[in-house]
């Protein structure tokens, strides 16, 4: 067989491989997508449930605790003291539910302290994924601009067919044969990549649905709690 039709036979077989690669590629972009929109679905929800447990809830709960105390104080100090013992009994006593007010105040101011500093490290985080997503949009921008380039060698009569020999196109051959090996390669490795993040990303969703409904009944806890402190006041 002559290069010219070995030549021939490759470039028919590599353009076979050429056509199944394409498909798989194209699979893996929809899932790219998939994985993209469940992330960002994600991350929409995590703000919500954020915004709805630590501006919501906590909010909630905090004010139901100033108003608890309030009604500590006014109860014990409606007591009526007979002695200096008892007197000391009641002053004791309001000391006592401020001290632990303070404490619970001083332990919240801790755990925030403690998400601060996650969230601080999250932060961190984003700004890195924002760094490589300008760094995968560049590398969009210089292959285009690359193959503008390329696309004015062709204009300009550079890369001429009358220049072609059959030992050229032999090596330009050999060439797209391994490049089509490495892009198999690592389209099979996306593959695997992104289900296991479509697979992460259905769990997060699980969980945070369930965190939503947590969520919802700790609020109702909190209103319960209200309505028994009011209750409470009510008979001050």
């Amino acid at each position: 067989m002559s290069q010219i039709d070995e030549n021939k036979a490759n470039i028919a077989a590599n353009q076979v491989a050429i056509d199944n690669i394409r498909s798989s590629v194209i699979e893996n972009k929809m899932a790219v997508y998939l994985s993209r929109s469940l992330i960002e679905e994600n991350r929409h929800m995590i703000l919500s449930n954020y915004s709805a447990a630590f501006m919501g809830n906590r909010q909630l709960a905090n004010q139901n605790t100033d108003d608890i105390l309030t009604n500590t104080h006014n109860i014990l100090s409606g007591m009526d003291a007979n002695s200096d013992v008892e007197q000391n009994f009641i002053d004791a006593a309001i000391n006592s539910s401020t001290l632990k007010a303070l404490e619970h105040r001083s332990n919240l101011n801790s755990a925030v302290l403690d998400i601060s500093e996650k969230m601080a490290e999250i932060n961190a985080a984003l700004i890195e994924v924002n760094s490589a997503i300008m760094s995968a949009n560049e590398s969009i921008v210089s292959h285009n601009a690359n193959n503008i380039a390329a696309n004015a060698s062709l204009l300009g009569g550079d890369m001429s067919p009358s220049n072609a020999t059959p030992e050229k196109n032999a090596k330009m051959i050999a060439f797209n044969k391994s490049l089509l090996a490495s892009l198999a390669q690592n389209v099979n490795a996306n593959r695997a990549k992104m289900q296991a993040l479509v697979d992460k990303s259905i769990e997060n969703s699980d969980s945070l649905m369930k965190n939503k409904t947590d969520i919802a009944e700790r609020r109702e806890s909190i209103m319960q709690n209200r309505a028994a402190m009011s209750a409470n006041r009510g008979q001050i």
